[in-house]
């Protein structure tokens, strides 16, 4: 008996376990050849561009400033997200982040970076070589670029102490 080891063209997404929360919204993201060089040439340069925002609000020196850069980064965000959910699944997120009352997205730039960085991972997992060549292999660089933007962002937030069971790891 042969398995073929080969995937649907779609990715069905929820934004949390179905199994903990049936009602929890699932969208079907779609990776036929034409969708894959759609989202492609609409998000390529992302993380680029989130890096370099990034680094400019690291540098703001006033108020006005990191505010023009923020409304930046929260558009490309949302550029990005809509690219693969639409903009009612965008306008659905940030209501379910917000726990039925959408959230201000200005205010959790590193949260909707996280679920911008999770939809651009799953896009370099399904696209071919020939696609992202044609993309100036400028896709295909991105996964080290991604890590490392979601690395900036969680260094953005309160840290969360775990407690332990009070063994040390010992190499």
């Amino acid at each position: 008996m042969e398995i073929l080891r080969i995937s649907r063209p779609f990715e069905d997404v929820y934004f949390e376990d179905p199994n903990d929360n049936p009602d929890t919204p699932r969208y079907r993201v779609y990776f036929d050849d034409g969708s894959i060089e759609t989202m492609l040439s609409k998000v390529s340069d992302a993380i680029d561009r989130a890096q370099s925002i990034q680094r400019k609000l690291d540098k703001a020196e006033n108020e006005e400033d990191r505010a023009e850069l923020i409304e930046m980064m929260t558009h490309l965000e949302k550029r990005v997200i809509v690219a693969f959910i639409g903009i009612e699944g965008y306008d659905q997120l940030l209501k379910w982040m917000g726990d039925g009352e959408p959230i201000e997205p200005s205010k959790y730039t590193s949260m909707l970076g996280e679920v911008m960085a999770s939809f651009l991972i799953m896009l370099g997992r399904k696209a071919t070589n020939e696609q992202l060549r044609r993309c100036g292999l400028y896709y295909s660089q991105e996964s080290a670029k991604t890590k490392a933007f979601l690395q900036a962002q969680r260094g953005n937030q309160p840290k969360v102490i775990k407690g332990g069971k009070g063994k040390k790891n010992r190499k």
